[in-house]
């Protein structure tokens, strides 16, 4: 085990040397992505294209979906992949979850991974009470603000243009902004899906300038805009949707990063044992495949929190309905994201990937997301 703990972070550090982690400069361009039916070619595969035709309709505006919607549950979510000034990579985790207005609570939580030395990992997690506005939204603007986490757009009137996160705690310290500077990916084609009994908005931007700094090893870093970039999620989510389907239970995503190829690929399973699973592939900026997944094996590598006592699967393979195989594999054990208490849990890692696509060879980079379904419960 820990020969191959070693190759897997020689690995990682070979793939981040390789690929570097290039920012896109497009912009989101979700504004001229149009539905074109004559492209839809079976019934498990649909396709939307570019064009500079009548755009597709959403249902939600973009702009508007950045701020807090009172009666869902919101989560503002980013995954930054930066090449630091100490000469490593990083990956850095902020997410902030903020319930409907009737729920007393948010909840804050970071990471900071360095990929060439994965030995070095610390994570904060909490739940803080807003009913005395601890947290709020600043201003009106899009996210929320506490005394040491932030995750809020820079500028109120332009809610698609930047966004700052930070966070000040004593093993996760960091201040960076991003922008949304890359075509956007709707998930599901349209960013709304069926998520179980719950309707959920979730949109993605894969690949935004990042700049700021961070402490790792007690050091300040500053981040290298030219070679770092954040995949940012905005979600929102409906429960009791009047959808008919059973309760959602848990949840494997996945972001990978194939060149200009860029995936979200969901699975979960309900209460009653129903498995839903489909990936959102950006082949190129506004062009989008909606793609089957035909089959999803979690491996007997395991790893069993100390925090959680939850026991994730560490290795997956996955295959599309267009023929391609992937192989994802997290290269270190605990990147889980746990309160104190240990009553809420996600495990957020770093992944390499590798596969075919119509015999050729691909590999990549990329991050899974485990909500285990000992921490998802149906509300009440």
């Amino acid at each position: 085990m820990q020969d191959l703990k070693i190759a897997l972070t020689l690995l990682a550090a070979f793939i981040a040397g390789i690929f570097g982690f290039v920012p896109e400069l497009g912009g989101l361009q979700y504004e001229r992505l149009v539905r074109n039916g004559s492209h839809i070619e079976h019934s498990t595969m649909l396709t939307i294209l570019l064009s500079q035709t009548k755009p597709s309709q959403l249902t939600q505006d973009l702009g508007a979906s950045q701020f807090v919607n009172p009666t869902a549950t919101n989560s503002w979510w980013a995954s930054s992949f930066v090449h630091a000034s100490d000469g490593h990579d990083y990956l850095i985790v902020s997410h902030v979850i903020l319930p409907n207005l009737n729920v007393s609570t948010v909840l804050l939580r970071a990471s900071i991974l360095d990929i060439n030395d994965t030995a070095y990992y610390w994570q904060v997690s909490w739940l803080q009470n807003v009913s005395s506005r601890a947290a709020h939204v600043q201003n009106g603007a899009p996210g929320v603000v506490t005394k040491y986490f932030g995750f809020v757009s820079v500028d109120p009137t332009n809610p698609l243009d930047k966004m700052r996160i930070w966070c000040i705690t004593e093993h996760v310290e960091l201040n960076i902004t991003f922008q949304l500077s890359a075509p956007v990916i709707l998930n599901g084609g349209t960013g709304t899906f069926p998520f179980g009994d719950e309707t959920t908005l979730e949109w993605s931007m894969p690949a935004g300038i990042t700049d700021g700094h961070f402490t790792a090893n007690r050091k300040l870093l500053t981040i290298d805009s030219a070679s770092s970039l954040t995949w940012y999620d905005r979600q929102l989510i409906w429960p009791f949707a009047p959808m008919g389907g059973p309760a959602r239970s848990n949840w494997t995503w996945f972001q990978v990063h194939l060149g200009e190829r860029t995936m979200s690929i969901w699975a979960w399973d309900t209460l009653d044992g129903q498995r839903f699973q489909f990936a959102t592939v950006r082949d190129e900026p506004g062009i989008h495949h909606v793609l089957a997944i035909t089959e999803f094996t979690p491996s007997s590598r395991q790893w069993t929190s100390p925090c959680s006592k939850t026991t994730y699967s560490l290795d997956w393979v996955v295959a599309l309905v267009d023929g391609t195989r992937l192989e994802l594999s997290s290269v270190r054990d605990d990147q889980e994201l746990c309160t104190q208490d240990g009553t809420i849990a996600t495990y957020e890692g770093y992944i390499n990937v590798a596969g075919t696509r119509r015999d050729e060879t691909i590999s990549g980079y990329g991050l899974v997301e485990v909500a285990p379904m000992t921490m998802i419960t149906k509300p009440t």
